[in-house]
Formats: structure tokens, sequence, C-alpha cells
């Protein structure tokens, strides 16, 4: 479970000390650190379904690997470290090193695990081993393209997925009531960002279709990148259970998706009556001078609001909507950054 769960986060790019590395036994094991390398290393691995970190996180990650497995170095004839890992380590080292600026703009790939899945009590008698193959069949993933260290970025701050996305698909992905919520339903995801949320329920939730919604062109065209890598690719207008499409609060829907330079953004009002079950909304806005709140009533017949922060005023301001459900975060304060497992 232990690598399992270093692979997750490894892949989530968690600040390498929040890494939760094997049991110092294990670690020490050629065949454990061979499977890290493997797994979390080696770009020609075929394992690696993922595309791998950029050259500074895994140098920082394989940092804090390497010290930790030398404090553990207490027999020489038998403790040995990885030399793969070592040699991996030195080439990152080589390679030339970009400023914070550049590392903070820098678009990468984010792989998100979803928290496990609420079990039936018939599984119980299963042994551990069967349990441990099927948690790995059962894993749900989603990737993402993000600047993790930007908190505005080329006038948007939707080049990161936020906590507040987290806990919303946290409920949504783990909960027997958050699936009722997107069965069967047709979805609207509101300031979508990076599309986690939306292409998640796409998934596996099993919508009748999701459309995720931004202002930027530029993120709807990272959207459809990565809609593409969650297999969710090859929809047009009139197909596909996910769509990404442009939304300019208090102006008409429009199908505009980033597919190229001269994309036309098309509205969708002008000849297409769009309806929706579900509206989702993860930390929109910070004001209510920002967005015409009054008008979601009208749209929508229901509407969930996800609050990472307690912040008693966008949780009243929330309300004002006519929202029906608030989902309010009752996460601990060190959770920061993590899509709880």
């Amino acid at each position: 479970m232990s690598l399992s769960l270093l692979t997750a986060q490894y892949f989530q790019q968690l600040d390498p000390h929040l890494l939760t590395f094997p049991e110092d036994n294990h670690l020490l094991d050629p065949t454990t650190q061979e499977t890290i390398y493997t797994t979390l290393f080696s770009e020609s691995h075929a394992a690696n379904e993922q595309p791998l970190p950029p050259p500074a996180y895994r140098t920082r990650v394989l940092k804090r690997l390497i010290t930790k497995l030398e404090s553990l170095l207490s027999n020489p004839e038998e403790d040995e470290i990885n030399e793969s890992l070592l040699e991996e380590y030195s080439t990152l080292l080589t390679l030339p090193k970009p400023s914070s600026i550049e590392q903070a703009q820098q678009l990468t790939y984010i792989t998100y695990t979803a928290p496990p899945e609420e079990e039936d009590d018939d599984d119980d008698d299963d042994d551990d081993d069967h349990d441990s193959l099927e948690t790995n069949k059962r894993r749900r993933t989603i990737l993402t393209s993000e600047s993790r260290s930007a908190i505005i970025t080329a006038g948007t701050t939707g080049h990161r997925t936020w906590e507040a996305a987290l806990h919303l698909a946290t409920y949504l992905s783990s909960t027997a009531a958050g699936k009722a919520h997107i069965a069967g339903k047709k979805v609207l995801e509101l300031g979508a960002g990076t599309g986690m949320v939306s292409m998640f329920c796409a998934r596996y939730l099993q919508p009748e279709v999701v459309v995720a919604t931004d202002r930027e062109l530029g993120l709807m065209r990272q959207i459809r990148d990565c809609a593409g890598r969650n297999g969710l690719a090859g929809e047009k207008d009139d197909g596909g259970v996910f769509k990404g499409w442009i939304w300019e609060w208090g102006r008409e829907l429009s199908r505009g998706s980033g597919e190229d330079d001269d994309d036309e953004l098309q509205q969708v009002g002008d000849y297409v009556k769009v309806e929706f079950d579900v509206a989702l909304g993860a930390d929109l806005v910070r004001s209510s001078l920002l967005f015409p709140f009054r008008i979601l009533p009208s749209l929508f017949s229901l509407c969930f609001v996800g609050l990472y922060t307690m912040d008693e005023q966008r949780a009243t301001l929330a309300r004002s909507t006519g929202c029906n459900r608030l989902i309010r975060s009752e996460y601990p304060e060190h959770y920061p950054f993590l899509w709880l497992w």
C-alpha cells in the first residue's frame, strides 16, 4: 500500500516533504528501490502511463529519498542504494536549472488519484492480496495540465487545481450521495479552470453529459489536450459525454474549445436550447462584485458550490444565489493540497 500511496502522491507532485515513503526496512530492500526507480523515474519503463514530473521536481524527490536511504545504511556489506537511483540523480543535477519564475510559469501534467470508493460489506472476506490487486484495478486517475506554483497566470487563476475543487471531487467521487448527483445527469461546471472535476465526473460517474466552461480560450485548449489523454477525446458538438465550452458570464454559452487559433466561438443559444440538471462550482469568486450570482437560480435547478475555506462571508454570498446545497470543507488545515485517500 505504501508504494501505491507514494506513486499517487508523486504524480500529483506533492511537496517532497509530504511524500509517504515505505517503512524503513522495506525501503532498504533492493526490490523496493528498483520498483521505485522504474515506476517513478525511468522514462522508458512501460509502467509509466503518466508523463513524468519536470526534472526540478524529480531532483528534489531524489535528493530527499537518497538522503533518507543514506541515514538508514547500517551494514556496509548488505545495505546499499540502488545504482539507477544514484545515476538518475547525478544526471538530473547536470541539467540547467530554471529560475523560480520560470518554474512557476511552467505547465506540467499532474495526475490525481481519487480516494477509494465506498465498499460493500460482502467484500470483507477477501484476502489482503486480492484486495490489493482489486484496489489497483479500481484506481481512478485524472490528468490535468497546470502551473502548480502560480496563483495568477495570463490574467487567470485557472491554471492550477485549487483546494475547493479537490474537496468537491472527493465528495462526488467517494460517497454514494455525491455520485447520485451526477449519474445520468446533464452537468455543467462553472469556472472549470483545469477541468479536473468535470473530467473526473465524465470519466467515472456515468453522467449523460458534462460541459466544462471557462472564459479563457487558453484553458479550453489545455482541457481539450487533457481530455484526449484521459480517454475523453473524439467528441464533437453532437456527441460524446464530455465537452469544453467558452462561457463569459452574462453572455451566451459558446462552443469554442480552443482547437486552433481560428476557433470560432459559436453561440449555442442561437439555435440550441441548453438545459442542465446540475451546476458545479468550486471557489468561483471572492467578491460579489465580480460575479452575477443571481442569474444562477433562473438557469439551474440544482447548484453545488464547493468551499474549501470556512469563510462565512463567501458562504453567505453563495446562499444568496438560491443554491440549495453547500459543500463545506470539514477537512483539517494540514491537508491543503492532498486529494484525500
